[in-house]
C-alpha cells in the first residue's frame, strides 16, 4: 500500500507533439498532466507555468509550459518553436560526437494540444531546470565572449551545416540550453527570427574564434584575433 497522496485534481487529458528532426517527421502521444493555473514567470509574449506529467515521479515529472498571451497568434508559432529547438538540439549531438572539453544539449520541447478545454489550445512546453539562466549570444552581432564553447558552438553548426544553417540566440543553464533561433542560408523556416544570410554575416563577422573553434578546425571569422584564447571556458 502507499502512504503518500496521489492527487488527480486537476488533471487533464492532452495530446503531445513531438517533432524528430532526423525524420523531419512529427507524432502524437496521450498525455495525462496537471498544469499549475498561477503562472511562476511571465515574458511579453508568454507566460510560464509549472506542468507535472502523472506519468511520472520526482523531477522528471515536472515540466513549464507556455501559453501565449497574444489570443490572435498563430497555432503555428508553437510548432515552429519546438521545430527549432530540436534541430539545435541535433547539432548539440553532432557537436559533442567530437569530444569536445564541454558537452552541451538543447531541453527536449514538443506542442501539448490540452483537449479538454474549450478550443483545444496549443502551448509549448519543455523539461524545467532549475539554476540561473545566461544570455550567451543573440541573433545579430552580440555575444558574451566570458565563456568560448557558444560561441564556437554557433560557428560550429556554420561550417558542419556546409553553410546552410547557423544556430545562435544561445541561452540555458549552464551548457543545457534552450530557445534558440536559427538563421539559414534561404532565410527558409524557423519563424521570423531567421534573418537569413544578414543575421549570419552579422554573427560571424562580430565572432572572435577561440580555442574551440581551433578545436575543431572551423575556419576563422573576420573578427579573430591572430592570439586565440588558448584556455577552455
Amino acid at each position: 500500500t502507499h502512504t503518500d497522496s496521489f492527487d488527480l485534481l486537476g488533471a487533464e487529458t492532452a495530446v503531445r507533439h513531438e517533432f524528430n528532426p532526423q525524420e523531419r517527421k512529427w507524432s502524437r502521444t496521450a498525455l495525462l498532466c496537471r498544469i499549475e493555473p498561477k503562472p511562476f514567470s511571465e515574458g511579453a509574449m508568454r507566460t510560464a507555468h509549472r506542468l507535472y506529467d502523472l506519468a511520472a515521479t520526482g523531477p522528471d515529472s515536472v515540466f513549464v509550459v507556455k501559453f501565449s498571451k497574444d489570443p490572435k497568434e498563430s497555432p503555428q508559432r508553437f510548432f515552429d518553436d519546438v521545430e527549432m529547438q530540436m534541430e539545435a538540439r541535433m547539432w548539440a549531438q553532432k557537436f559533442n560526437e567530437r569530444g569536445p572539453p564541454k558537452s552541451v544539449d538543447f531541453i527536449g520541447a514538443y506542442v501539448l494540444e490540452l483537449v479538454d478545454r474549450a478550443g483545444q489550445p496549443l502551448c509549448g512546453v519543455e523539461k524545467f531546470i532549475p539554476g540561473t539562466y545566461v544570455k550567451w549570444n543573440n541573433n545579430w552581432d552580440w555575444s558574451d565572449d566570458q565563456r568560448n564553447t557558444p560561441q564556437a558552438f554557433s560557428h560550429f553548426t556554420w561550417q558542419a551545416s556546409d553553410h546552410k544553417l547557423l544556430v545562435c540566440d544561445v541561452q540555458g543553464v549552464g551548457d543545457l540550453w534552450t530557445d534558440p533561433q536559427i538563421h539559414t542560408a534561404d532565410k527558409k523556416g524557423f519563424g521570423k527570427g531567421n534573418l537569413g544570410m544578414e543575421g549570419i554575416s552579422k554573427f560571424l563577422t562580430a565572432h572572435r574564434c577561440n580555442s574551440i573553434c581551433d578545436f575543431y578546425h572551423l575556419s576563422p571569422t573576420p573578427s579573430s584575433n591572430s592570439k586565440r584564447n588558448v584556455r577552455a571556458r
